[in-house]
């Protein structure tokens, strides 16, 4: 596993980061956004949409669960948090729920995808990159992790650039 870590100070310099990783994303590839509420989850999202090519806002999904945008690719945003029956224990997250918001579709029909709240669903995939994020007072640490040889690729290119 590749690991990488940036400490960003504001909203702007947190959206900027996921714009220079969309950049880089391809139909098929996955990104796990993972921290507590306000950690910047859709913040960041919506810099890898923007990054993509997204020209409308994206905003969270937390009460549709999934949105589609278009940019250069389709790009499925998810967000799963409703589906936890305790969002406190992962181990709650209604995976069959899950596959049927059409996630298999997505993966198989070639869109970028964003979800935030994994929790377990990440033991379930081949291969992705995890964006942890952690609040520090108003800043935010950011750490990626690469999981399998497209992921770690991405994450090696987002780093140098």
């Amino acid at each position: 596993m590749e690991a990488r870590e940036w400490r960003v100070d504001d909203e702007l310099a947190m959206k900027r980061l996921g714009e220079r990783l969309g950049a880089l994303l391809a139909p098929g590839d996955a990104v796990l956004l993972e921290g507590p509420m306000g950690a910047g989850k859709t913040t960041f999202a919506a810099g890898v949409g923007a990054g993509a090519g997204v020209a409308q806002p994206m905003t969270s999904p937390t009460y549709v669960l999934r949105q589609e945008h278009r940019g250069r690719f389709r790009v499925a945003h998810y967000d799963l948090y409703r589906l936890y029956a305790d969002p406190e224990r992962p181990e709650t997250l209604d995976l069959e729920s899950v596959w049927a918001l059409g996630l298999d579709d997505d993966l198989a029909g070639g869109a970028i995808l964003l979800i935030e709240w994994p929790g377990p669903l990440a033991e379930e995939m081949e291969a992705y990159l995890r964006i942890i994020l952690r609040p520090e007072g108003r800043a935010r640490t950011v750490r990626a992790e690469a999981f399998g040889m497209r992921p770690e690729s991405i994450l090696k290119e987002w780093t140098a650039s």
